[in-house]
């Protein structure tokens, strides 16, 4: 029935800067459309929107990814009392990458000024480290595999060891 994550779709000021930070993740720039009304502004809720929709595909996914960019016009104002950064919200958390090497993903990210969120962490057999993508949305780095695939990572973040 369900097979995959297909895509998230991200809300955007200016496309151009969110395009950029994804090219860092892999991602390539395949469709632009302008939605103006019509069905897909209907199917979203909003028959009047007027908004740039840009898919962005991650080279080399199996199955294919996408992070989709929706550049409203006009522009809607910002509300300083909710920071997207904000793990407590309700609704969007954070979206995790899968990496190969999450030291080499960092060093990556750093050099090209992006801000990183939290210290590596080893958990539940993997490493993990938090990152501010476009519109200060949370990201997350995930290396699977050596990294205290025993179970010690559970153990420090719960104090129960992995049975």
């Amino acid at each position: 029935m369900f097979l995959n994550p297909d895509h998230v779709t991200i809300a955007v000021a200016d496309a151009g800067p969110a395009i950029e930070f994804f090219a860092l993740l892999g991602f390539r720039k395949e469709h632009v459309a302008m939605i103006d009304g019509g069905l897909p502004a209907r199917y979203m809720g909003m028959p009047g929107m007027r908004a740039q929709h840009i898919t962005l595909a991650l080279e080399g996914a199996d199955p294919r990814f996408e992070i989709q960019l929706l550049e409203f016009d006009p522009t809607p104002g910002t509300d300083p009392g909710a920071h997207p950064t904000n793990l407590r919200q309700r609704g969007f958390n954070h979206l995790a990458f899968r990496v190969d090497d999450i030291e080499a993903a960092t060093a990556l990210l750093v050099a090209n000024g992006v801000t990183m969120l939290s210290d590596e962490m080893d958990y539940i057999s993997r490493k993990l480290r938090l990152f501010e993508g476009p519109e200060g949305i949370t990201l997350e780095l995930v290396q699977w595999g050596d990294s205290n695939a025993s179970g010690q990572g559970l153990q420090r973040a719960t104090g129960h060891a992995k049975s």
